[in-house]
């Protein structure tokens, strides 16, 4: 009880302090937002989860590819399980890293400012026109030098099992030759969702990068292939 206390005081303390930060970031260029956003986001993401009383365990870090300032972007591919999961990758990330999200997430309070500002693409599932059209955003967002993270299941699994992953996820990465970092999140949801009520419990959480995915000189039947074993890739590792 005191973990989710201690969580949710945190939460409500950096709802307040980045109302302004976030409304100054939004009349901002672009970049410049997503700068602020990730500077801000990637100090209190690692404290937030240190409030929860977890142990969080990355493995594989130097699989993520080292870039330049703005350099094409890295498109991370992986499971869904928890609330917890962006803010736990977003604590890793060393440049402006963004995620594709559900539309529905930008009418929350804070998450929908927050996700303005840092350059996040919000897709509609049930309108296949508009999910093609995020899909080409996410590709402009990686050639302008924002790493871009994805769900492929679509919505959070709440437990080690994985859902489906939907083949488009890859093709932000394949449309411009990009890299993929597959990643698998474990026992995440065990924080959270995994518990009666609202209730956040302290646990060994680990996050595993694999090696980069070079696109650039794929060929259209390797994207397919890559496309239809993304899941087993990310389930591989360990």
């Amino acid at each position: 009880m005191f973990e989710t206390v201690k969580s949710v005081w945190y939460m409500v303390k950096v709802y307040f302090e980045t109302k302004p930060i976030f409304r100054r970031a939004r009349k901002m260029p672009e970049k410049d937002s997503w700068q602020v956003g990730y500077d801000y986001l990637y100090v209190h993401t690692a404290e937030l989860m240190k409030q929860t009383g977890s142990r969080i365990v990355f493995h594989g870090l130097e699989n993520i590819p080292e870039r330049k300032d703005w350099e094409t972007g890295i498109l991370f591919v992986g499971n869904h399980q928890s609330y917890f999961d962006i803010p736990v990758l977003l604590s890793v990330m060393e440049r402006p890293t963004a995620f594709v999200a559900k539309k529905e997430l930008s009418h929350v309070p804070f998450v929908g400012g927050m996700m303005r500002c840092i350059g996040c693409v919000l897709i509609n599932r049930k309108d296949l026109r508009q999910s093609m059209d995020a899909i080409k955003v996410t590709s402009e967002r990686l050639e302008k030098g924002l790493n871009m993270i994805i769900f492929p299941e679509g919505t959070r699994s709440k437990s080690e099992e994985m859902g489906e992953f939907k083949k488009g996820s890859i093709k932000a990465a394949t449309n411009i030759g990009a890299s993929i970092v597959p990643f698998r999140i474990s026992h995440l949801a065990d924080v959270f969702e995994a518990n009666k009520g609202f209730k956040i419990v302290p646990r060994q959480v680990d996050i595993y990068f694999g090696e980069p995915i070079e696109t650039s000189e794929m060929s259209k039947k390797d994207q397919r292939f890559l496309a239809d074993h993304m899941k087993e890739i990310v389930q591989s590792l360990h």
